[in-house]
């Protein structure tokens, strides 16, 4: 039996594509990120904040928050990661990263950020982020005499302790 070509009209072509397109923006789905305002992390006084001791610190902290963490890739960077909601169509997840600064105004860096994929559009989700893991990290640093905090201004300055 010869298969013979289908001739489609102009209408179906275009009822095609109206149904197609949406439809391929649906299986695509979206990647959004908010961030948090960055911190500096500035050792006590009394205290000789090293790189290994802080991140230890917030290590263990982030994983009793329920955090992976991770600093095998970056030794000088600790990575913590943790999922926020783990839908079929739609996941979340808060990052938290700790760096080096420039070791004289800025001896480390604290940024934390929370990622979006999915089938959820970036209308839908909220810009705003706020991370109150880190906010309890950096309370728990003050109250272990280990270290503070400070918010870093869009102008690169710290402000005083958080």
């Amino acid at each position: 039996m010869p298969i013979e070509k289908i001739k489609w009209s102009d209408a179906v072509v275009n009822k095609v594509q109206v149904l197609v397109i949406p439809l391929l923006l649906l299986i695509a789905g979206c990647t959004n990120m908010a961030g948090d305002v960055a911190r500096t992390i500035h050792p006590a006084p009394s205290s000789a904040l090293d790189e290994n001791t802080l991140f230890s610190v917030a290590s263990e902290f982030f994983i009793g928050k329920d955090y992976e963490c991770d600093a095998r890739h970056d030794l000088s960077t600790l990575r913590c990661a943790k999922e926020l909601r783990d839908l079929y169509i739609h996941q979340t997840q808060a990052v938290v990263q700790i760096y080096p600064g420039d070791d004289v105004a800025y001896p480390h860096t604290l940024v934390t950020s929370r990622w979006d994929e999915g089938l959820i559009p970036g209308e839908f989700i909220s810009s705003e982020f706020t991370n109150p893991d880190v906010t309890a990290f950096c309370e728990y640093l003050q109250a272990q005499a280990v270290g503070s905090c400070r918010l870093l201004t869009e102008h690169g300055s710290a402000r005083g302790p958080e």
